[in-house]
């Protein structure tokens, strides 16, 4: 799950402070969502607060384009209806204890191509004006991928394997991933890194270890085990 950190600070002073280890005030129940043809057009997720009062929640979204690749950007999307995804509601109020639902809406059919989202869900901070005192508060948001995967998808993807080193390249129309990976079943054996490649990129890892290698790969239509 990718998260981030924001800091408030009010009050008209500078200080130089030690932040303290910082725990979310609210969770998501999920952090990735994927939209395949002939799926429900809509999918949701929970919002849920654990901290001792209000969270003031919004949400951002962003197009991925050329995901994966060195020129990465994050376009944001401004009018939902020139966008193949609508989130809603986009402001909220979290009561402490409380669940809310957040929506994830296809506004356009699926087409040949895949359409990769990041959504925030960050809080905010709400009658800092009104507020004299000098503060500083830890926010921690979420980001969900969303993945609309092509309405009819190709897997086409080829594993190199070098000593320690994996590269995967996808040739296929949609991102495939690989994960649960394990070289050994010793309690403390370190764990493969994942990996997820998108359409026309590739990507190489180091290993922990020089011995093969087993990965769960989701190719968008299909779990398999695979050896490397």
């Amino acid at each position: 799950m990718r998260f981030f950190f924001a800091l408030a600070l009010w009050g008209g002073a500078v200080l130089c402070v030690a932040v303290p280890v910082a725990h979310a005030e609210f969770l998501v129940s999920s952090a990735i969502l994927e939209f395949h043809s002939g799926g429900p057009p809509q999918k949701d997720i929970e919002l849920i607060g654990r901290g001792s009062g209000k969270d003031y929640i919004v949400t951002e979204v962003n197009e991925i384009r050329r995901p994966g690749a060195q020129d990465e950007a994050h376009q944001l999307v401004e009018n939902p209806g020139e966008s193949y995804l609508l989130v809603t509601p986009d402001k909220t109020i979290l009561p402490a204890g409380s669940r809310k639902v957040l929506r994830f809406v296809l506004l356009k059919p699926l087409d040949a191509q895949e359409h990769i989202y990041r959504v925030a869900v960050k809080p905010v901070i709400k009658d800092v004006a009104n507020n004299a005192a000098l503060g500083l508060k830890v926010l921690i948001g979420y980001e969900v991928l969303v993945i609309l995967r092509p309405a009819v998808i190709t897997p086409n993807y080829h594993v190199e394997r070098h000593g320690r080193m994996l590269t995967v390249r996808n040739d296929g129309n949609s991102n495939v991933l690989l994960q649960n990976g394990q070289q050994c079943k010793a309690q403390k054996c370190p764990l493969p890194p994942v990996i997820r490649v998108y359409p026309g990129q590739s990507r190489s890892v180091e290993l922990p270890r020089a011995q093969p290698v087993t990965y769960t790969v989701w190719d968008g239509i299909k779990n398999e085990e695979q050896h490397f």
